[in-house]
């Protein structure tokens, strides 16, 4: 073990009780929230959704094009099976 007391120990406040202090409601109690891990969550929800919407467009071109050129390639495949045809 250490040869430290309670009371030297390093980032530890007092800690005084009285055996009189009333206890606190929920609404006097206050809290202190680290907003960094909020902003790293911002930041990472941002680049997923950048990531995806890159992702669905994406997709949606590769299948327009694809819708696209499919039928122009089967009517003019016929057209030219009919034209050889006569």
């Amino acid at each position: 073990m250490s040869n430290t007391k309670k009371s030297d120990a390093p980032f530890k406040g007092k800690r005084t009780k009285s055996k009189t202090a009333k206890k606190k409601s929920l609404g006097e109690k206050l809290t202190t929230v680290n907003t960094t891990y909020a902003r790293i969550v911002l930041l990472l929800m941002t680049v997923n959704f950048a990531l995806t919407g890159y992702a669905v467009y994406s997709i949606t071109q590769i299948q327009s094009a694809q819708m696209d050129s499919t039928p122009n390639e089967l009517t003019s495949q016929g057209a030219q099976v009919a034209s050889t045809e006569q």
